[in-house]
């Protein structure tokens, strides 16, 4: 008689999806970070990801909780971002926060992604 096997080990895996809305791209693009619309001193940082909704931003201070709305700064072009999480310390995404951007229209790094996608 031949053993049997539970449900679970003889059903196929599901693949694994990617639940995210927008492709991101692996491009370091160096931004200002401003933690009020009317601030005037922002603080440097760098992306790590992109994407036309949002970005993945390294060495960050000053964010203290998801939710948090922040203005970036490309170049001349500034946008509004809202924090959606932020790396936990001793982890290998501490002083890193994920933004999404609160006004689709207004891509900051437009340049930057047209030239990687192009690249491909």
């Amino acid at each position: 008689m031949e053993p049997t096997r539970s449900a679970a080990a003889t059903a196929p895996k599901a693949p694994s999806v990617d639940l995210r809305r927008d492709k991101r791209l692996p491009v370091a693009v160096p931004v200002k970070l401003f933690l009020t619309a009317d601030s005037t001193t922002p603080q440097l940082c760098c992306t790590y990801e992109i994407s036309l909704i949002g970005a993945r931003l390294v060495a960050v201070s000053g964010i203290t909780k998801v939710g948090q709305t922040v203005w970036l700064q490309r170049q001349n072009r500034r946008a509004k971002y809202k924090v959606i999480w932020i790396g936990e310390q001793g982890t290998p995404q501490a002083n890193q926060v994920g933004v999404e951007v609160m006004e689709p229209g207004n891509v900051i790094w437009e340049n930057e992604l047209r030239a990687r996608m192009m690249q491909r």
